[in-house]
């Protein structure tokens, strides 16, 4: 019984030190500064991205003038590929099964990243 007592006096102390010391100050000063941290991460992540856009944007006119005098080497090699890869599927059909392997793999590999 006089543990119980002695224990009641400590628990209006400390009720009365509780009340005084509110943590909703505290609780909104700490995410206060989480959302402003938030804001300047966004802030510079569009600012970022929109540099990247016009940097990428100047060098446009440079890309285009060059890839319309497109040397004619790279279209032959891309038609070989594509008849040599031709070629390989027909005499033996294996080669597609191995490639149809190959994709779902990387394919699911990439959805399993995503998750």
């Amino acid at each position: 019984m006089r543990d119980e007592d002695t224990y009641a006096d400590l628990t209006a102390l400390f009720a009365t030190e509780d009340r005084a010391l509110e943590a909703k100050p505290f609780t909104e000063d700490v995410m206060g500064q989480i959302r402003a941290q938030g804001r300047v991460r966004k802030l510079l992540l569009v600012f970022s991205g929109i540099a990247g856009a016009l940097v990428a944007a100047s060098q446009l006119p440079k890309l285009l003038a060059d890839t319309v005098g497109l040397d004619t080497s790279i279209t032959t090699s891309i038609v070989q590929a594509q008849t040599d890869m031709a070629t390989l599927a027909s005499s033996n059909p294996l080669w597609l099964g191995v490639a149809a392997i190959v994709g779902l793999s990387l394919f699911a590999v990439a959805a399993m990243e995503r998750a």
